[in-house]
Formats: C-alpha cells, sequence, structure tokens
C-alpha cells in the first residue's frame, strides 16, 4: 500500500491517479505497458499518447503501479509519475531528468546511478532507497521521507530538502554544495566527508 498524501486534495488526487489503472478495461493496456517498459520491447511512450487520448501526451505514468519492476536504464525523462507505486522498482541508472515524482513511493528503490536532475518529488517516500551515486541537482525534495536511505556519494548540489526527513541517512561523501536543509531532520543522518559550502542547513551540524 503507497504512503498517504497529506492533504484531502491531494489524497483526492492520488486516489484518482491509481484507480484509472485498476480499472478491468484497462488491464490490458497495463500488461502490454509494463511490458514494454520492463522489456524494451515496444515504444511505451507512443502505446501511452495513445491511451491519453485526446491529450495525447506520452509522459502520464502518475499513479501507475510497478512495485518491484525492473527498469534499470530505462529513459524516463520527463515523465509524470506522480503519486506511482515504485516500491523495490530497480531503477539504477535511469534518466529522470526533469521528472515529477511529487507523492510517489519510493520505500526500498533501486536508484543507483540514477539521473535525478531537476526533478520535483516533494512528499514522495524514499525511505530505505539506494541512491548512491545518483545526480539530482537541483531536484525539489521538500518534505520528502528519506529516513535510513543511503546517498553515499550522490550529487544534490543545489537541492531543496526544507523540511525533509534525513533521519538516518547516509550522504557520506555526497555533495550537497548550495542545497537547503532548513527544517530538515537529521538526527543519526552521516554526512562524513560531505560537501556543505554554501548550504543553508538551518540546525544541522555537518
Amino acid at each position: 500500500m503507497t504512503g498517504s498524501p497529506d492533504t484531502p486534495d491531494e489524497a483526492s488526487h492520488a486516489t484518482v491517479l491509481r484507480e484509472r489503472w485498476a480499472l478491468p478495461e484497462h488491464a490490458a493496456f497495463l500488461t502490454a505497458l509494463r511490458a514494454a517498459l520492463t522489456g524494451g520491447s515496444g515504444d511505451w511512450r507512443a502505446m501511452v499518447r495513445t491511451w491519453t487520448q485526446p491529450w495525447g501526451t506520452g509522459n502520464d505514468l502518475g499513479g501507475i503501479p510497478l512495485a518491484g519492476a525492473d527498469l534499470s536504464g530505462v529513459d524516463l525523462a520527463g515523465v509524470y509519475l506522480g503519486h506511482a507505486d515504485l516500491r523495490s522498482a530497480a531503477l539504477s541508472r535511469c534518466d529522470l531528468t526533469g521528472a515529477s515524482l511529487t507523492g510517489a513511493d519510493l520505500r526500498e528503490a533501486a536508484l543507483a546511478g540514477a539521473t535525478l536532475t531537476g526533478v520535483n518529488a516533494g512528499l514522495c517516500d524514499l525511505r530505505g532507497a539506494d541512491l548512491t551515486g545518483a545526480r539530482a541537482d537541483g531536484a525539489v525534495l521538500s518534505r520528502a521521507r528519506l529516513a535510513g536511505a543511503v546517498a553515499r556519494g550522490a550529487s544534490l548540489r543545489g537541492a531543496k530538502l526544507v523540511g525533509a526527513d534525513l533521519t538516518g541517512t547516509d550522504l557520506s561523501g555526497a555533495d550537497l554544495t548550495d542545497a537547503v536543509l532548513i527544517a530538515a531532520k537529521t538526527d543519526g543522518a552521516v554526512l562524513t566527508g560531505a560537501r556543505m559550502e554554501g548550504a543553508r542547513r538551518g540546525s544541522l551540524r555537518p
């Protein structure tokens, strides 16, 4: 079960996004789309463009259930994955540049070496995720849950982590230059060797 959104309006939006994938008439499409995403067979963006008529966007995967899916190396740049279920998904080396992950459930997801530059991942759940070596410069992670995540050597230059939960997060060797960490929860966070030049830390102490 995915994490609960924080406001009634957000909860309603999340429910609408997730329930459309559960409709019986969409079951065959979801199966084919998952196969295209995980097996590289077929143009999944073209499939989504057809499915989302009359809007014709190939980027709308909001609320999609992909828990445990192997999406390693898939190009997801600019994709809308708001409130998607990506628990324990393999996203290593994925290009998620400019993607929207608002409210997405990424608990225990594998994101090692992924490109997350400029993503909007506010309120997403990354507890226990592996972000080793990920590039997330300029990412918006405000109020995201990263407790217990591993982000060793990750690049978070200019990232916005306002109010994020970094309890026990391993940020050793990470680049947090110019990052905004005001009001972030950092109890037990590991910052050994982390770069903090220009970071707005509030009460954070490396």
